[in-house]
């Protein structure tokens, strides 16, 4: 009975976001419609039919995914022991400290038979006692734990290449080594790989740990809830997840064995693409035909920045490495299309709203302006409410899985980034050749810069 009440509500919360996001985005295209009709100028109805645009397309996107991600998406069934195959996690470590050993001890703790998974530590050439806690977790299982150790910081792609090289798994797992791994997360990631093998890469969830430490990354998990159990989990409906987390994700070893050398070596405009280590890898598995899908309950948690330095740079970082792979992605997207291939026409729209989210800054703050002025106010609401969707989409998400307390982080989250991070994009866009890492330059600076 109980059992049954909770499927009747989970249903009911369902029907509400749905309706939410379908009774919002009709009045805001209501608000819109009643301007275009009230004003006979070509320029501003040119000018407001680009807005529509570029704001309710992404809406209409985000429709598109309520529907996939409360209707339809279901996680794979986790393996029994005999059905598991061996299994590779490669941990990569710069300036870690003493979470690089935390991370292996949680690995060591999976419920994954022993037997079948061994662990490989790199470290990129620390320059703080990094690879003595790597030594430290490595002998308390030597026969699990294998070391690799470069002279100097050579990036995260060459520490994950180096542990893809020695990698004797059929799955090979990557986890960041300031993360602590939940007890059955390798079996649960490894699911998808085992029951369809026409998926080539699979990505975890990821929630924060160090939520006590600040504003800022309260405000990180509700965006991560966002993105891990509302985007990547309806996009996974269609086997197309654009982007396997770093901190996260599964591969078949035998998918990335065919790009990994393209991988390692790739550059953009003419310098070694040192960033989008992820994405760039997500993409050439797509780009073979494999499907990427999201296993919500394989879960980690990890540190993320506490300034606002330290999250400009990590968010500047992220956002540099999806323009380029947004530019790269329409090299091979028309490629072999075919009109009756549901998930290249989903994957089709999702590049599209990325390219669209990616100007959205520079044309709200144009609209803004441009509109309050030109109709003395008359479709300010229609922003005002458009402004209220974006905030309440992640509100409504994180609702289902925290305290009503959270709503307000969503809406202070949103008025926050629009304030002090709407620079973060265009900045992205103007400066995307630059590979810098930005952050862990210091000894022991995960999750601080």
């Amino acid at each position: 009975m109980v059992s049954k009440m909770k499927e009747i509500t989970a249903n009911l919360f369902r029907v509400a976001i749905i309706a939410a996001v379908a009774g919002i985005s009709a009045f805001c295209a209501r608000c819109y419609y009643v301007s275009f009709l009230a004003e006979n100028s070509l320029s501003f109805r040119t000018s407001l039919v680009l807005t529509v645009i570029f704001l309710c397309g992404p809406l209409a996107y985000f429709a598109l995914l309520s529907v996939l991600r409360y209707c339809f998406y279901r996680e794979f069934a986790s393996p029994a022991d005999g059905e598991l195959p061996f299994c590779t996690v490669v941990v990569p470590a710069y300036n870690e400290g003493s979470h690089v050993c935390k991370t292996i001890e949680s690995l060591l703790r999976s419920d994954y038979p022993a037997d079948k998974f061994e662990i490989i530590a790199v470290d990129d050439g620390s320059i703080d006692d990094t690879f003595r806690w790597i030594k430290l977790a490595a002998e308390a299982a030597p026969e699990r734990v294998r070391v690799i150790r470069f002279p100097g910081n050579r990036g995260k792609r060459a520490a994950l290449n180096a542990g893809f090289s020695a990698a004797k798994g059929a799955i090979v797992v990557t986890i960041d080594s300031d993360s602590i791994v939940e007890r059955r997360t390798l079996r649960r990631i490894a699911a998808p790989l085992v029951r369809d093998p026409r998926v080539g890469a699979v990505s975890g969830s990821v929630t924060v740990s160090n939520t006590a430490n600040g504003l800022l990354p309260s405000f990180f998990e509700t965006c991560f809830t966002f993105s891990f159990d509302f985007i990547r989990c309806a996009q996974s409906v269609l086997h197309g997840v654009v982007c396997t987390p770093g901190a996260i994700s599964a591969y078949r070893r035998s998918v990335i064995d065919k790009v990994r050398d393209v991988w390692v070596r790739q550059t953009f405009m003419g310098r070694s693409s040192a960033i989008g280590e992820d994405r760039a890898l997500t993409n050439m598995i797509l780009e073979q035909g494999y499907g990427v899908v999201m296993q919500r309950s394989a879960r980690i948690s990890t540190n993320v920045p506490e300034t606002y330095g330290a999250l400009a740079k990590t968010l500047l970082r992220w956002e540099r490495g999806n323009v380029r792979e947004n530019l790269r992605m329409y090299l091979f997207i028309f490629k072999n299309f075919r009109w009756n291939d549901l998930r290249r026409w989903f994957l089709l729209v999702t590049l599209l709203v990325y390219t669209e989210t990616m100007l959205l800054p520079l044309v709200m703050v144009w609209a803004a302006f441009y509109y309050i002025i030109m109709t003395q106010g008359g479709v300010l609401l229609g922003i005002l409410s458009m402004t209220l969707l974006w905030s309440t989409l992640p509100a409504l998400v994180n609702l289902q899985h925290h305290s009503t307390k959270v709503l307000c982080r969503c809406y202070l989250y949103g008025i926050f980034y629009a304030l002090t991070l709407f620079w973060l994009l265009p900045y992205a866009v103007l400066t995307v050749n630059d590979s810098r890492w930005l952050t862990r330059r210091h000894a022991n600076s995960a999750g601080k810069c």
